[in-house]
């Protein structure tokens, strides 16, 4: 029986991430898998495939999306040590928030430790396409049960705005990161309208659970995040994760290192990988930070 082209690139591609895997941790590597990626999905590769992650769970991807491509090839996300930092602050019967939830990248994640400690996640993801891909990804890991998903943005005021889905959807993927738009912002790419609502409001809404940790990927949307989320930032005093994402704030001529400290609640430290604390975010050189109250900060320290 004769074997077609992309049955061929698909068994090929599972060989080169095995090798790619196999490979020291060198610049370049990367590199190297993207240019593979390519020509396989050239040669007629299937871009929808399961990822198998080296922590044990498993995503839906689509390796069109560079991102993807690092997921499939290297069975990391690059953020797994902060993430089991911010996981060691989950309690039982606590809370984890995952804000910009995706595909589920760190949803899945958050969700299969909640379960371990008898907690439980909820996701904000304002786009249905991501959230529908997140939802199969939390079947995929028969973990559904543990999260409440909500498609609504988190702001500094409910409403509506557009979203600019950003390059991730130029290559012909349907979902992928998307970006709040704002006064100035080119037509080049294609928006919807999403439902924004503020964590304040919508926190009575869940019982008012405790709030041990969260997590923020909202490209350039965090200082807005943070000013509806006052009171319940104030009462719970979570641990933060939080990528750095300097590019949105220049843009709206805004400084992300003095932006953010203004809307946290008092006496927050910054850690990066491997518990270094630094003094000042300006000192992040890392894509993530850790913002650790300074009550819960020893943990850390230890």
């Amino acid at each position: 029986m004769s074997v077609s082209s992309p049955e061929i690139a698909n068994s090929m591609r599972s060989r080169a991430i095995a090798v790619i895997r196999s490979l020291p941790k060198v610049r370049g590597r990367g590199r190297l898998a993207k240019i593979l990626n390519d020509g396989f999905l050239a040669a007629g590769a299937s871009p929808i495939v399961t990822a198998k992650m080296v922590d044990g769970h498993s995503l839906v991807v689509d390796c069109r999306l560079f991102s993807h491509c690092m997921f499939l090839f290297n069975g990391v996300t690059g953020i797994e040590d902060l993430l089991s930092l911010l996981i060691s602050f989950l309690k039982p019967n606590g809370v984890a928030l995952d804000i910009g939830a995706n595909i589920g990248a760190v949803t899945v994640p958050l969700a299969l430790a909640a379960r371990s400690k008898g907690s439980r996640v909820i996701a904000f993801e304002p786009f249905s396409k991501n959230i529908a891909w997140n939802s199969q990804n939390l079947k995929l890991n028969h973990i559904e049960d543990v999260v409440t998903m909500v498609e609504s943005g988190l702001s500094s005021e409910p409403g509506e705005a557009t979203l600019m889905l950003g390059d991730d959807f130029r290559s012909g993927a349907t979902i992928g990161n998307a970006i709040v738009a704002q006064p100035g912002d080119n037509d080049y790419f294609e928006r919807v309208t999403i439902r924004l609502n503020t964590l304040d409001d919508l926190w009575p809404s869940f019982g008012n659970p405790r709030l041990d940790v969260i997590k923020i990927d909202i490209e350039g949307h965090e200082s807005k995040f943070l000013e509806g989320a006052t009171q319940t930032l104030a009462a719970n005093r979570p641990v933060i994760l939080m990528e750095v994402n300097r590019y949105w704030y220049t843009r709206r001529g805004l400084n992300f290192d003095t932006e953010i400290p203004l809307r946290l609640p008092p006496n927050y430290r910054y850690f990066t990988s491997h518990k270094t604390e630094i003094n000042d975010l300006a000192d992040c050189h890392q894509s993530d930070v850790l913002l650790v109250p300074e009550e819960k900060a020893n943990q850390l320290r230890n």
